[in-house]
């Protein structure tokens, strides 16, 4: 841990100061790492697991009750435990062995998705099942997702960190174009049941997977007497630390304002774009190559300098591109700028993680990751305002306000806390 903490300081020091340098870091640098490709391979099948059962889960409720409200509901049975339990995973994630957590959670989520399947194909399946079903995985994805977080740093050398979150990122991504696609055309073929069930199989192997990463792992570092003291210390440390602080209202900033513009794209795409179900189609396909894009171009720069510099660009970018997707008017101009929202976002929340995971100490790791991992449910919260709003002044000038707003934040960030900008 001593050689970790005599990095810290790298991330707020003078810029002129000299980095040692190795090999060359390319695209996909970090999967030559046997560890980290096991790990990357895990996720890859997970995640296709985990978004192939979202998509079959939305088309079951709508199936069985055609209420957007019931959808709602369910959404929200995933991410309230999500947000209330992921600080408490993060402090787990300090006390236990990050690979065998991953394991467990992986475990518990397999089994929950193969009683709804079995439930489905007997004709059993009601819609409060979905519902308990959905609080248990935001249960167990609270203490799987800071695993997931905390676990890259010590799979991968310091310098490879950023390409190996960039492809973590990627393969996410990847993940939430196609597998969606794939549980759409499988849905019609071997119905929503053969869905789960291949779900079930993705989990399998993803804990297969992971049994092939050889993970000592550094375990108990620093903890207190309880998960709560854990927890209220994770707390003050990051209070204390007014570079990881101002790194995660960056992420939340844009999670909760900006990315609510997703769940408001079906009313942009017929009451502005009158584009239709294909135009919504091939909008979100845009948003998520340009996602793609952001996260293999940052994997490709390698261990850089000037890191701060280059996420706030981004975020400002991403703020102002935003907002002139609000204003487009035909569906080409629409597509353009989607990609560079898409592009601009991943880009900048990749780099932003890398300077969380650079700028923290190892034995709190996984309290701070767990709270940027409530980015993932944020936007279910975000988009109850912005849903709101949009119904009295219109979904352009609501979109477009919200890229404005992050915009203005993170120039306050640029002129009121410079300190960003040196972060390398």
């Amino acid at each position: 841990m001593e050689d970790f903490e005599r990095r810290v300081p790298l991330a707020e020091s003078d810029p002129g100061q000299i980095v040692p340098t190795g090999p060359r870091i390319t695209t996909f640098t970090s999967l030559r790492n046997r560890n980290y490709r096991w790990f990357w391979l895990s996720m890859l099948l997970s995640f296709s697991g985990l978004m192939m059962q979202n998509l079959a889960r939305g088309w079951l409720v709508y199936e069985l009750t055609s209420s957007p409200f019931a959808l709602g509901m369910v959404s929200a049975a995933w991410g309230v435990p999500m947000l209330l339990l992921a600080i408490y995973g993060g402090a787990v994630t300090d006390r236990v062995n990050k690979r065998n957590l991953l394991i467990i959670t992986q475990i518990a989520q397999g089994i929950i998705t193969a009683i709804i399947a079995i439930l489905i194909l007997t004709g059993a399946i009601a819609v409060w099942h979905l519902m308990v079903a959905a609080a248990f995985t935001g249960v167990t994805f609270a203490f799987n997702a800071p695993g997931r977080q905390a676990i890259i740093p010590e799979l991968v050398p310091g310098k490879e960190l950023m390409n190996a979150i960039a492809l973590n990122s990627m393969g996410v991504n990847l993940m939430r174009i196609g597998a969606p696609a794939l549980a759409g055309v499988l849905i019609a073929v071997i119905g929503v049941s053969g869905v789960y069930f291949i779900s079930v199989g993705l989990y399998a192997a993803a804990v297969a997977a992971l049994y092939m990463v050889s993970f000592p792992g550094r375990v108990g570092e620093r903890a207190t007497t309880s998960v709560t003291a854990d927890v209220l210390e994770g707390l003050k440390y990051i209070r204390r630390s007014p570079v990881i602080l101002s790194l995660l209202v960056l992420a939340f900033v844009s999670v909760l304002i900006a990315m609510p513009y997703m769940h408001l794209m079906p009313a942009f795409v017929v009451d502005v774009l009158d584009a239709g179900a294909p135009g919504l189609g091939w909008l979100s396909a845009a948003g998520g190559t340009g996602a793609l894009a952001g996260a293999l171009g940052i994997a490709s720069l390698g261990d850089f300098r000037k890191k701060g510099r280059l996420m706030l660009g981004i975020a400002f970018g991403f703020g102002v591109v935003l907002s002139l997707f609000a204003l487009s008017k035909s569906l080409p101009v629409a597509l353009v700028l989607i990609f560079g929202v898409g592009l601009a976002n991943n880009g900048y929340l990749v780099v932003n993680n890398t300077l969380i995971q650079t700028s923290v100490a190892n034995w709190v790791r996984g309290r701070v990751m767990s709270i940027y991992a409530m980015t993932f449910a944020l936007p279910l919260l975000g988009a109850l305002v912005v849903g709101a709003i949009a119904e009295k002044i219109g979904v352009p000038m609501v979109i477009a306000g919200c890229g404005i707003i992050v915009a203005l934040f993170v120039l306050a960030l640029v002129i009121f806390y410079p300190r960003l900008r040196r972060l390398e």
